[in-house]
């Protein structure tokens, strides 16, 4: 038994047929282009100020052996002739100022300058406290030695009551190598009348 379809039947059949097979390969191609192209992906970049810092590990350093460098021993410098005849001079003056009779205080001063400011005062007085301050700016500007003698001390001022007898507060002496007593003051001196005696002294006059 023998089916017969008629022309416009089969006209039909295959134009569904056609159309199935080109609907088919067009989603062929398409699913083939769909996965070739990479997805493109959108990155987000954080803000706000409750945002960590991004960290890096540091690795740690190799630690390498080194050799310890052997220590180098300088030689001790050696005193020079004109350091050695310095402190001869020195030791020499004040020498020789003890031996005037001076006090030590004194005396060491006398070793390192040629002339020396020395500044009677009572710890206990305002006027002495001035007349301290005033002679030890004169002797600076003068640029001569400066020592200070407590009167009620007798390890301080008992040499010099014993040569000069009762010193007064405030006073003021002044003294060159090797021993010499060459101004006295009774009372106050401002700072530039000490510096002037001072200067006096340095010069010979």
């Amino acid at each position: 038994m023998t089916f017969a379809l008629s022309p416009p039947v089969r006209y039909a059949a295959l134009l569904g047929l056609l159309a199935a097979l080109l609907v088919g390969g067009g989603m062929t191609v398409l699913s083939h282009g769909e996965s070739s192209v990479a997805p493109h992906v959108i990155k987000h970049h954080p803000f706000g100020s409750g945002l960590k810092k991004k960290t890096t590990t540091v690795l740690p350093k190799k630690h390498t052996a080194h050799a310890a460098k052997p220590k180098v021993t300088k030689p001790k410098a050696t005193q020079t002739l004109p350091a050695i005849a310095g402190a001869a001079k020195q030791r020499a003056a004040v020498a020789a100022a003890i031996a005037a009779g001076l006090p030590n205080a004194v005396a060491s001063a006398l070793g390192r300058q040629r002339i020396v400011v020395v500044s009677i005062y009572n710890p206990y007085s305002e006027v002495d406290g001035i007349s301290f301050a005033e002679a030890r700016a004169g002797a600076q500007i003068a640029g001569v030695g400066f020592v200070g003698l407590n009167v009620l001390s007798q390890a301080q001022v008992g040499k010099l009551t014993a040569t000069l007898g009762l010193l007064p507060d405030p006073g003021l002496l002044v003294y060159t190598r090797p021993g010499t007593l060459i101004a006295r003051i009774s009372g106050f001196a401002d700072k530039e009348t000490v510096a002037q005696l001072a200067q006096n002294a340095a010069r010979g006059t």
